[in-house]
C-alpha cells in the first residue's frame, strides 16, 4: 500500500497520493507550501471545512445537520400547510355559521310575526266575547217579565257604608283585579244600579238623599280605592308576606307591583296616562255592570213565577233565540268549566233537546 513520503499516511493508491500531497493542509504545511492558496469547501449545513469538492459532496449526503434541518423544514412546511387547511375551514364555518344564523333570524322572525297576528286575531276574539256576554247580560229576557230596579230599590251610599267595606276587605281580595272588583261588587251592590250599560251610567243615593249619576264610575271608583287604602293600604305588605311564605315567582310580584300601582293611578285619576291602568279600570266598570245586571236578574226571579227548564227553551225558541241564548238563561256559563258529569250531561241533554225544538218549530210555529 502506497504511502505518503511527507505525512507518512497510507492510501490505496498514486494517485489518491498525488491528489492529498496537493491539497491537504496538514501534508501541505510538511512541505513547507502555503496553505492560503488551496481552495475550502464548506457545508452549508454544517460549516465542516473541505479540501476537496467531492470531499465535501460525499460528506453532505451523510451530513446529520442536513438531516436534522431538511426535517425542519418538511415540518415547517407541514405545519404552515395545516394551519392553511386550519384557516380554510374556519373561513368555511364562519360562512356556513352566518348563513344558519341569516336563516335562523328569518324564520324566527317570521315565527314571531305568525304568533303576534294570532294574539292580535285572539284579542279581537276575546272582545268579541266579552262584548256578547254583556250584551246577554243586560238583553230583556225573553220572557218578556223584566222587572226594572228603580232608585228606590237602593240603600244610600255613604261614607259610612265604604268605610264599613274597607273592614271586610282581606289578602284573597288584595292579590288581583278580580279580587277587587268582587270585593266592590259584593260589598256595595245593594247601593248601586247601573242604569244604561251601553254607556257606563251608574247611580248610586248619598246619605242626603240625592241621585248621584256616575259614568264609568270616575266618582266612586276612586273614593272607595281611597278607603281601602287609609283603612289598609291595600294590604300590601301582606301579599308580600304571602308571596314570599308561598315561594311565588319574581315575575308574578313584579305583575303584583304593577297592578298595585295601577290601582293608586286610579285613586290620582291618572289611568288615562297608562294603558294598562286603563284597561284595569275598563275590566272593573264590566264586571259592575255584570254583577249589578245579574242581581237584578236575581230580583225578577223572586217577583215573577218560576218557569221549569223546557218553558223557558219555548220562551227564547218564540223569540228567535239562539242556542247561546238559551245555555246563558239556564246555566251558569261562569262556571261551565267546573260543573259536575251529571251537570254536564243535563246541559248537553237541554242542548240536543233545544236543537229538536227549534227545528220543530221552525217547520210549523203554529204547533208549539
Amino acid at each position: 500500500m502506497p504511502t505518503c513520503e511527507f505525512c507518512k499516511k497510507d492510501f490505496s493508491t498514486k494517485g489518491v497520493i498525488l491528489s492529498h500531497q496537493k491539497s491537504a493542509k496538514y501534508c501541505l504545511e510538511i512541505q513547507g507550501k502555503n496553505v492560503k492558496n488551496v481552495s475550502n469547501f464548506n457545508c452549508e449545513y454544517c460549516n465542516k471545512n473541505f479540501t476537496l469538492k467531492h470531499n465535501l459532496n460525499d460528506h453532505v449526503i451523510i451530513c446529520k445537520e442536513k438531516k436534522k434541518k431538511e426535517q425542519e423544514t418538511k415540518d415547517t412546511k407541514l405545519i404552515k400547510d395545516h394551519n392553511k387547511e386550519i384557516k380554510k375551514l374556519k373561513e368555511e364555518y364562519d360562512k356556513e355559521i352566518k348563513k344558519l344564523k341569516e336563516e335562523y333570524d328569518k324564520e324566527h322572525n317570521k315565527e314571531i310575526s305568525l304568533l303576534n297576528q294570532i294574539i292580535k286575531k285572539l284579542e279581537v276574539k276575546l272582545e268579541s266575547y266579552e262584548k256578547r256576554l254583556f250584551d246577554m247580560a243586560s238583553r230583556p229576557n225573553t220572557n218578556n217579565k223584566t222587572v226594572v230596579i228603580t232608585n228606590n230599590n237602593l240603600l244610600p251610599l255613604t261614607d259610612d257604608v265604604l268605610r264599613q267595606s274597607a273592614k271586610n276587605f282581606s289578602i284573597d281580595h288584595a292579590k288581583n283585579i278580580n279580587g277587587i272588583t268582587r270585593h266592590f261588587t259584593e260589598s256595595l251592590e245593594d247601593h248601586i244600579a247601573c242604569t244604561d250599560q251601553s254607556r257606563s251610567i251608574f247611580k248610586y243615593t248619598n246619605d242626603k238623599e240625592e241621585e248621584i249619576v256616575d259614568t264609568d264610575l270616575d266618582n266612586l271608583l276612586p273614593q272607595y280605592l281611597t278607603v281601602l287604602k287609609d283603612e289598609n293600604n291595600f294590604l300590601y305588605k301582606e301579599v308580600f308576606d304571602y308571596f314570599k311564605n308561598n315561594n311565588v315567582s319574581l315575575s308574578e310580584q313584579t305583575d303584583y307591583n304593577i297592578f298595585y300601582n295601577a290601582l293608586n293611578a286610579i285613586i290620582e285619576k291618572k289611568g288615562e296616562q297608562n294603558k294598562y291602568t286603563e284597561k284595569m279600570k275598563k275590566h272593573i266598570i264590566r264586571e259592575c255592570k255584570k254583577q249589578f245586571l245579574e242581581k237584578n236578574k236575581n230580583k225578577e226571579k223572586d217577583i215573577v213565577k218560576e218557569l221549569t227548564d223546557e218553558e223557558i227553551m219555548m220562551n227564547v225558541i218564540k223569540n228567535g233565540g239562539t242556542l247561546y241564548d238559551f245555555v246563558y238563561r239556564l246555566f251558569d256559563i261562569e262556571n261551565i268549566d267546573n260543573e259536575t258529569d251529571d251537570e254536564f250531561e243535563y246541559r248537553r241533554k237541554m242542548e240536543d233537546l233545544f236543537k229538536q225544538k227549534k227545528k220543530e218549530y221552525l217547520k210549523n210555529p203554529n204547533t208549539s
